[in-house]
């Protein structure tokens, strides 16, 4: 199974800057979102000691993972444009390593978690 040759027409793609936190205009995440988030955290940890897991606090859970998932995105999105780059390119970019998947999930992870440890 062998690569196609990229063509004359391929550009090289230049990946997103750790540095540089929202290329191509994006927006950042408001501060308010994340404060917000962390409220939605405590008051499904106080849900789940009031009403218990299930039903009762389903619509906690469901604000506070929202708010996690959009918190996550914003915060990660240079890793996540390196990767489909990455995968619109079938990884034949010189640029495209382990390196740029395990960025992703590592900033998916730590970020993530730091908000879910909100007291």
């Amino acid at each position: 199974s062998r690569t196609p040759p990229l063509g004359p027409s391929a550009r090289p793609v230049r990946l997103a800057h750790p540095r540089r936190p929202f290329p191509s205009g994006a927006a950042p995440l408001a501060m308010t979102s994340v404060v917000d988030t962390k409220v939605a955290i405590r008051t499904f940890k106080a849900a789940l000691k009031e009403k218990g897991p299930g039903d009762a606090s389903a619509a906690e859970r469901r604000a506070a993972v929202d708010g996690v998932a959009r918190a996550v995105k914003a915060e990660c999105s240079p890793y996540v444009e390196d990767f489909f780059s990455c995968f619109q390119h079938r990884f034949a970019l010189s640029s495209c390593t382990d390196a740029t998947v395990g960025k992703m999930l590592k900033c998916q992870d730590q970020f993530s978690a730091q908000l879910l440890a909100t007291k």
